[in-house]
């Protein structure tokens, strides 16, 4: 089997379409399947698609998204793991993208594509596309975005890191789970959109963001003690723009644990910010090198997508 769909779900509205995005696509090169996995703690009404044959549901009685996301992986059948929120959706011709993709990478442990952002009428925001091939552990590291929506994410590789860290609270996970991934493995990438992400002013949802900051620093700080973490950023870092980030992470990493009290990492972290800027020393000179030290967020993220919807919302009601 090629890949299996994950949809952890609360029961929205916006589920069927989820599902029928996935079970219409146009493909008979290889076998998928769609895990629906029920954690809204309550029966789902009645829907056409759970007579499907390629789809089984599962029910994890309000366990949290990352909980129900592994339990849906666990019994999954396909090479790849593709995990796709309840109200978002694929776009036609994602699953053969997907394929040439894997074909033309067989190592990979993550297959991406580019993501539309749509507002509660479908019209397109944004499309987000990332760019990142190969080793991109800086880049993930220095706040690239990789949205999951749109992602096949190899089996062996996802439980090879532990899946999703079920300690991890719902804000990062998707963010968390790249990074590692981004540690062991090589990322392939397709320009083409494949799939639609649902946002706008008025969007709703659990996820508690405010907490978002906090969180990120943390599990990105436990990421910078691993073997090897330096070399595989310095060996990513593809221009001047990526060497300053991965100066930024160290720095961050520094001010982080002397704000926690524990100094002799904090030591280290300033450590390889000196060795980062001491092995940049070509790029000193260049502002491209200087914004991306000071920058809170990189280019092709969802943040500059939200940040001109909100503008755009303010606009209007100027």
């Amino acid at each position: 089997m090629f890949f299996s769909t994950i949809i952890p779900t609360i029961g929205r509205e916006s589920l069927t379409r989820a599902v029928q995005s996935v079970l219409s696509q146009t493909f008979a090169q290889a076998p998928f399947e769609v895990i629906v996995v029920n954690d809204s703690g309550r029966p789902l009404p009645a829907a056409p698609w759970q007579q499907d044959p390629r789809v089984r549901l599962l029910h994890t009685q309000r366990r949290e998204r990352c909980f129900a996301r592994n339990a849906g992986a666990a019994i999954a059948q396909g090479a790849y793991l593709h995990f796709l929120d309840d109200d978002d959706y694929l776009l036609p011709g994602a699953a053969m993208a997907w394929w040439q993709l894997a074909q033309a990478a067989p190592t990979a442990v993550w297959l991406y594509g580019a993501i539309q952002i749509v507002n509660n009428q479908g019209a397109p925001i944004a499309v987000i596309y990332s760019r990142l091939q190969g080793n991109c552990f800086a880049q993930v590291m220095g706040g690239a975005w990789v949205p999951i929506q749109v992602s096949l994410l190899q089996r062996q590789a996802f439980w090879a890191v532990g899946g999703y860290d079920q300690q991890t609270p719902p804000v990062i996970e998707d963010l968390d789970l790249c990074r590692r991934l981004a540690y062991v493995g090589d990322f392939a990438s397709t320009e083409a959109t494949l799939g639609c992400m649902l946002r706008d002013v008025d969007w709703g949802t659990s996820t508690p963001y405010e907490n978002g900051v906090a969180y990120n620093r943390q599990k990105r700080d436990q990421l910078l003690e691993l073997p090897r973490s330096f070399t595989r950023m310095r060996a990513s870092a593809s221009d001047c723009f990526w060497q300053g980030r991965i100066l930024h992470t160290y720095i961050s990493g520094c001010l982080f644990n002397l704000r926690q009290r524990r100094f002799f990492t904090a030591v280290s972290r300033a450590s390889h910010a000196l060795a980062t800027l001491l092995l940049a020393l070509p790029c000193v000179r260049k502002k491209r090198f200087w914004q991306a030290v000071r920058a809170e967020h990189v280019p092709d993220t969802l943040y500059f997508a939200l940040r001109q919807l909100e503008q755009a919302a303010q606009a209007q009601q100027a």
